[in-house]
């Protein structure tokens, strides 16, 4: 690891000490090689007084076992119908997987528990069929898991829970994972499963709203299988319920739950209730990220040398791009009367995304932001200065080159002073 990669990691761990995780295990990423390295990840956040919550899910083994048996499960996902045989073939296969879980677990030197924390009770009939063994969850014992939690103690929630008469009952551990995070006041839960969501070509889903995960977890054409219909589904759930992030993550991956918390955009796909990405007016704090910021751009030569008292005197003109109480990109709006004439020109400066985070879509985000706060202070166009990124202005935002004439006068002396020969593009607003 290097420094920079320590250092990355440091920065995010004030915003999450002494907060709860959830994590829920897919049962097919429980059976990968890298499991121990996940597991490991476990321990590295846990010393990072991050607390946990561990949960794990039992398909694959609960297929494995079924098929060693020769008998066809009635379902293994804990949401459809449980019958005698698969109940007892899930309890058999969950007892197995609990105990080997809790002495990797062990092995690492953590602390845990299996807890009975869930009272739950038979699902009943849906849609006209008696689920029989399968469970809902009635209650969370949130008292008990929050007392082990405090003596530093991870509980290890099986997808298996006991009714009011001693019956054992089947759950999703997709649902268990929401139920208890919505009780205990988590700040996130990870599912880490067996296959990452992507869209149609095959590329990362970075996120989705509350909303959009609830409706493609309707959807039954999108080619994703039950397993992260029912994670977008209990996700969307558990945010709209209060636990601020919900991440979907590809349990096959090296490493994969340290690079998805302790980086701005992660590697998996995160559910978010509340406006994760949020353009903001900055203020006089802010002084010190602009100028770290913008200083490549203006070592390339792409932006202008400012310095902290020209930034300070006007700072009601900028604004910042937020992902997760993190600055990343910036813009600034400069209102300039027009010679002779009533009325005012706006002029665009300032763009700025970090070269993390470029090519998402941020920049056309800050300019469409740059562009109504125009329109909001009363002007009729707009005008940027660029000497490398006029194509983008061009193609993507619909600017056109123009001449220097158009600049208002004070404007105008500036740009000749400067000699940078920048690009003039110009834009109406309406």
């Amino acid at each position: 690891m290097r420094f920079d990669d320590i250092r990355g990691i440091l920065r995010y761990v004030p915003q999450f000490r002494q907060r709860i995780f959830v994590i829920a295990l897919d049962g097919a990423v429980m059976r990968q090689p890298n499991l121990p390295s996940l597991l490991q990840d476990i321990a590295v956040l846990q010393s990072l007084n991050i607390e946990i919550v561990l949960i794990f899910g039992a398909r694959a083994q609960i297929t494995d076992l079924a098929a060693l048996r020769g008998l066809k499960p009635s379902s293994v996902d804990g949401m459809g119908l449980t019958d005698d045989a698969t109940l007892e073939v899930s309890i058999e296969a969950i007892t197995r997987q609990t105990s080997e879980l809790v002495a990797d677990l062990t092995a690492l030197e953590l602390p845990v528990a299996v807890s009975n924390a869930l009272a739950v009770h038979p699902a009943g009939v849906i849609d006209g069929q008696d689920l029989q063994h399968t469970g809902r969850i009635e209650r969370v014992d949130a008292e008990t898991l929050l007392a082990l939690l405090k003596a530093d103690i991870i509980p290890v929630l099986p997808p298996l829970g006991y009714d009011g008469r001693g019956a054992t009952l089947r759950l999703n551990s997709d649902s268990v994972a929401a139920e208890v995070a919505m009780a205990i006041g988590a700040a996130k839960i990870i599912f880490v499963s067996e296959t990452p969501l992507t869209d149609e070509k095959g590329n990362r889903v970075a996120q989705l709203s509350v909303a959009d995960a609830r409706e493609l977890s309707r959807r039954k054409e999108g080619g994703h299988d039950i397993n992260l219909l029912s994670k977008l589904k209990y996700g969307a759930l558990a945010c709209q319920e209060g636990v601020p992030r919900v991440h979907i993550v590809d349990g096959t991956q090296d490493e994969v739950l340290l690079a998805e918390i302790f980086s701005n955009e992660g590697v998996g796909t995160m559910v978010h209730a509340d406006h994760y990405q949020q353009i903001r007016s900055a203020t006089p704090a802010d002084v010190p990220h602009l100028i770290s910021m913008m200083q490549q751009s203006v070592d390339d030569a792409a932006l202008l040398p400012r310095t902290r008292k020209q930034i300070a005197e006007r700072i009601n003109d900028f604004f910042l791009l937020d992902l997760d109480g993190n600055p990343v990109g910036s813009v600034a709006v400069h209102s300039h009367n027009l010679d002779g004439k009533s009325g005012t020109m706006a002029e665009l400066a300032c763009l700025y995304v970090r070269r993390s985070h470029k090519n998402q879509g941020y920049g056309r985000r800050l300019v469409a932001y740059a562009e109504e706060v125009a329109r909001q202070r009363g002007a009729e166009s707009i005008f940027a200065l660029s000497t490398q990124a006029f194509r983008f202005f061009e193609e993507q935002m619909g600017y056109t080159v123009s001449s220097s004439d158009i600049l208002p006068a004070s404007r105008r002396a500036a740009y000749d002073k400067s000699g940078r020969n920048s690009k003039v593009l110009l834009k109406g607003l309406k």
